[in-house]
């Protein structure tokens, strides 16, 4: 299972789609639980790609500061940046950062995954975390929306990563028979806590996975 494409969707596109996003998902609740974890309390610099709305930002704690990247920014702030991460290098102002952050959206990368993992690499400091999200295009009810262009097995992104990263953790960010993130019947609250695969069950029903990524070797000098 392997599909990438060169078929980017435009600003006018995402503006609509991201108002969608405005109110934080149980995707994003997670994520923030373990960026809060891991950075336990230190001063840390983190960065959004793909932030959308950025409801990430108020899900975290207040030691960390928070800078979004997106196609499509619909309220300006000095910490938010409108760009075509496509076409444009991931960075902001040449600062390395503690975290860097992409839910939900690698999918929409095709042929030019390697190089935006390539870019995030040289931007995080030497002991910092690559936090993804990937859809489980192994799921048994599967739909491939065609708004995807980036469409791989959890083994093949998983691969993928391990040529620029160390995956410390890979589990299911959620599992439901639908394929969708659970609602308020999915029992959200053990779901938020269960950070490890299920034998058989998570290949079959996790919606999607996080992996927790540090790069590999030192860092390169930021791309200008």
């Amino acid at each position: 299972m392997h599909q990438a494409t060169d078929n980017f969707r435009t600003r006018d596109y995402w503006f609509v789609e991201n108002a969608r996003f405005a109110a934080a998902s149980f995707r994003l609740k997670k994520c923030a639980r373990i960026i809060n974890r891991i950075a336990a309390g230190r001063p840390c610099k983190l960065l959004d790609v793909g932030c959308g709305p950025a409801a990430l930002q108020h899900l975290l704690a207040p030691n960390i500061n928070y800078f979004g990247i997106d196609i499509a920014i619909h309220e300006r702030a000095e910490n938010l940046r409108e760009t075509d991460i496509a076409r444009e290098t991931i960075t902001f102002d040449d600062q390395r950062f503690d975290f860097v952050v992409a839910m939900g959206f690698f999918e929409y990368m095709g042929h030019l995954q390697k190089r935006k993992f390539e870019e995030i690499c040289r931007i995080l400091t030497s002991d910092g975390k690559f936090i993804m999200s990937y859809v489980n295009f192994n799921h048994f009810s599967r739909k491939i929306w065609p708004n995807y262009n980036n469409v791989e097995s959890p083994g093949q992104m998983a691969d993928s990563l391990k040529e620029l990263f160390r995956i410390e953790k890979r589990f299911p960010a959620s599992h439901h028979w639908r394929q969708k993130q659970p609602g308020r019947n999915s029992l959200q609250g053990i779901q938020m806590q269960i950070n490890f695969n299920i034998p058989l069950i998570s290949r079959l029903l996790a919606v999607e996975y996080f992996f927790v990524c540090s790069p590999r070797t030192q860092n390169a000098p930021p791309v200008k």
